[in-house]
C-alpha cells in the first residue's frame, strides 16, 4: 500500500501541469504528502526505496514546496528559489573533512624531495645536500608547468556532476590520463635535454664545486625519468578531488612516502656514482612515484563493491571508475579533440600563475647559490624543502574552492546564488584562518626538527635565523591559497594569469637585485632573500582577498540587474 502511494504521487505530480481545477490540484499535493509520509517510514532494509523514491519527487516537481523526504539528509533542505541546490553550500566541518585528507595532492613531490633532503643531509654530508638546491628547484618547478593538468581535471569533473552522466565523466578522466601521460613524457625529454646547460646559469657561481655539480645532474636526470608518473599521479588525484573523494589520494601518498624513506636508507649510503648519494635519493623517489601510480590505477580497474553511480546517474566512487576502459591497447592514443578542448582554456592562465610563482624560488636559488656559501645553500634546501612540504597544508583549501564552488557559480543568477556563494566563501577563509594558525605552530618547531636535517651546526643556525620570517609567512598562507582557490573557482583566469605574469617579471628582478648587492661589496644573507618574499606575499594576498571582493560584488548586481531590469 505504501509503494502504490508513492507511485500515485509520481504520476500526479508529472501531469500536474495539466490540471486545471483547484481540485485536482489540491488532491494531487495531498497525495504527494502522503507518499512522503510513507517514504520516511520505509524500514532500514529498504534504504534503497526511500533514495529512489525521494529522488523521484524532486526530480518530477522541484520546485514544489515538498517536505524533506530523507531523514538522513534532514539538515541539507533544498533552496526554494529557481532551483538553486542550498546542499551545495559546504559547512565549516565539510571543508575540513575535504581539505585535510587533500592536502595530499600538492604534498607528493615536496614531500618525497623533503625525505630526499633529509637523507642525504645525514648520510653523505652538506656538500651534496647543497647540490640538491639547484637540482630539486629544477625538478620541482618543472613539475608545476603541468598543474593545469590538476586544475582542468578537478573542475571539469567538479563541474561535470551537475549535469553529465557517468561516462561522460569518466571519458573525461581517461582523456585526462592520455593527456598527462604525453605531457609527462614532453618534459621528460625536455629536461634530459637542457637540464645539464640550466644547472651552471642557474647556481651561477663559477668556483662551485664539480661534485656538487654533478650530484646536482645525477638527481635531475634520474628525476626527469618519474615526470610521466608525476603527470597522471596528479591528474587521478584532481580527479578524485572533483569526485570529492579526498581519502584515497591521502592514502597512496602515505604510502609512496614511507616506501621512498626506506629506499632512501638502502640507496643514498652506496658509493656508486649513478646509485649512492643524490642519484640513490633520485632512485628512491622515482620508484616511488611509479608504485603510487601504480595503487591509483589498481583503485580505478578494480571491481567496485556497492552500486558506483547514485541516484542521478552521476558517479558517487572512484573506485572501479575505469574498469572495463582502461587497458593497453586503448590507453596509448592521443586525447580526443573534446578533451583538448576542454583543457584549452586552463593552458595559459594556469602554466601563468605556475611560472610567476615558480621564477621567484627559482631567483631566489639562483641568488642564493651565487651569492652565498655552501652552507647557506645547504641551509637554503632545508628551508625549502620544510616550506614546500607545508605549504600544501595551505593549498589544500585552494583544492576546496575549485571543487565546491564551481557548481554554485554555474547557477542562474538570482538571491540564493549569491547567498550560496557568500557562505562559502565565508567558509573557506574560516578554515584557511585555523589552518594558518596551524602552520605558525609547526613553524615555531622547526629548530627542533633541524638535528634530522642535517648534523651540521652551521647550517642550523643559518636556518633558524629565517624561522621568524617564515613564521610570518606560513601564518597567512591559508588566506592567499583561499583566495586563489576561489579565483579558480569563479574561473577568473584572466586576472590570475596577468597578476603572475606581473610577479614573473617583478619579484626575480628584485630578487637578483640582491645579488648585485652582494657583489658591491654589502652584505646579502638568508634573511635578506626570504625578507623580500615576505613583501611579495602581503603584496598577492590583498590582491587577491580585493580581487574576491570585487567578483563577490560583482554577483550581486548581476542578480538585482536580473531582479529589476532597467
Amino acid at each position: 500500500m505504501k509503494h502504490l502511494w508513492i507511485y500515485i504521487a509520481i504520476v500526479r505530480v508529472r501531469s500536474i501541469d495539466s490540471f486545471t481545477s483547484p481540485l485536482q490540484a489540491q488532491y494531487s499535493y495531498a497525495s504527494i504528502h502522503t507518499a512522503q509520509k510513507h517514504i520516511q517510514k520505509l524500514s532500514t532494509p529498504k534504504q534503497h526505496w526511500r533514495n529512489h523514491a525521494a529522488c523521484c519527487l524532486r526530480n518530477s516537481a522541484p520546485n514544489l514546496p515538498t517536505d524533506d523526504v530523507d531523514n538522513n539528509n534532514s539538515t541539507k533542505k533544498r533552496a526554494s528559489v529557481q532551483g538553486v541546490d542550498a546542499t551545495l553550500v559546504p559547512s565549516i566541518q565539510r571543508i575540513i573533512n575535504f581539505a585535510i585528507p587533500a592536502i595530499g595532492i600538492y604534498l607528493c613531490s615536496p614531500l618525497l624531495s623533503t625525505i630526499d633532503t633529509a637523507s642525504v643531509g645525514l648520510i653523505c654530508g652538506t656538500l651534496q645536500q647543497a647540490a640538491l638546491n639547484p637540482a630539486v628547484a629544477i625538478t620541482d618547478y618543472s613539475a608545476r608547468t603541468m598543474s593545469f593538468l590538476y586544475t582542468g581535471t578537478t573542475n571539469m569533473i567538479a563541474s561535470s556532476k551537475q549535469n553529465k552522466s557517468s561516462d561522460e565523466i569518466k571519458d573525461t578522466f581517461l582523456g585526462s590520463l592520455r593527456l598527462a601521460f604525453l605531457v609527462g613524457l614532453g618534459l621528460t625529454t625536455v629536461l634530459l635535454l637542457t637540464s645539464q646547460r640550466l644547472l651552471v646559469p642557474l647556481i651561477g657561481n663559477d668556483s662551485i664545486d664539480d661534485e656538487l655539480l654533478r650530484s646536482a645532474w645525477q638527481y635531475v636526470a634520474i628525476r626527469a625519468l618519474g615526470m610521466p608518473a608525476a603527470a597522471m599521479i596528479g591528474t587521478s588525484q584532481a580527479a578524485c578531488l572533483g569526485l570529492e573523494d579526498n581519502k584515497t589520494p591521502f592514502k597512496i601518498i602515505v604510502i609512496a612516502a614511507l616506501l621512498n624513506l626506506v629506499l632512501d636508507i638502502a640507496l643514498v649510503g652506496r658509493k656508486l656514482a649513478w646509485l649512492g648519494g643524490t642519484a640513490g635519493a633520485a632512485w628512491a623517489t622515482t620508484i616511488a612515484q611509479y608504485f603510487a601510480l601504480g595503487l591509483f590505477l589498481r583503485k580505478f580497474t578494480s571491481q567496485a563493491d556497492s552500486v558506483e553511480e547514485n541516484g542521478t546517474g552521476t558517479v558517487s566512487s572512484t573506485k572501479g571508475l575505469l574498469l572495463g576502459r582502461l587497458n593497453r591497447k586503448t590507453f596509448f592514443r592521443l586525447p580526443c579533440k573534446k578533451t583538448r578542448d576542454g583543457f584549452r582554456q586552463y593552458v595559459i592562465p594556469v602554466t601563468t600563475t605556475q611560472v610567476g610563482r615558480c621564477s621567484t624560488y627559482i631567483a631566489m636559488g639562483h641568488t642564493v647559490s651565487s651569492s652565498l656559501d655552501t652552507v647557506s645553500m645547504a641551509a637554503q634546501q632545508i628551508i625549502t624543502s620544510i616550506f614546500y612540504t607545508l605549504i600544501p597544508i595551505g593549498d589544500s583549501c585552494s583544492l576546496a574552492a575549485q571543487s565546491f564552488l564551481p557548481p554554485i557559480v554555474m547557477q542562474d543568477a538570482n538571491e540564493t546564488r549569491t547567498t550560496s556563494v557568500t557562505k562559502t566563501v565565508k567558509n573557506i577563509y574560516k578554515v584557511a584562518g585555523g589552518l594558518g594558525i596551524f602552520l605558525s605552530v609547526i613553524a615555531a618547531l622547526i629548530p627542533l626538527a633541524c638535528p634530522l636535517l642535517t648534523s651540521d651546526p652551521a647550517v642550523i643556525a643559518s636556518v633558524k635565523k629565517v624561522v621568524p620570517l617564515l613564521l610570518a609567512i606560513l601564518s597567512t598562507h591559508g588566506i592567499f591559497c583561499a583566495s586563489e582557490g576561489i579565483l579558480l573557482g569563479f574561473k577568473d583566469l584572466k586576472f590570475l594569469g596577468r597578476i603572475y605574469a606581473m610577479f614573473f617579471a617583478v619579484i626575480p628582478m628584485l630578487m637578483l637585485r640582491l645579488k648585485y648587492v652582494a657583489r658591491a661589496g654589502k652584505t646579502v644573507t638568508l634573511l635578506s632573500v626570504w625578507n623580500v618574499f615576505l613583501g611579495y606575499q602581503a603584496f598577492r594576498i590583498t590582491a587577491f582577498a580585493s580581487r574576491v571582493l570585487i567578483l563577490r560584488r560583482r554577483h550581486a548586481k548581476e542578480v538585482t540587474a536580473r531582479i529589476n531590469p532597467v
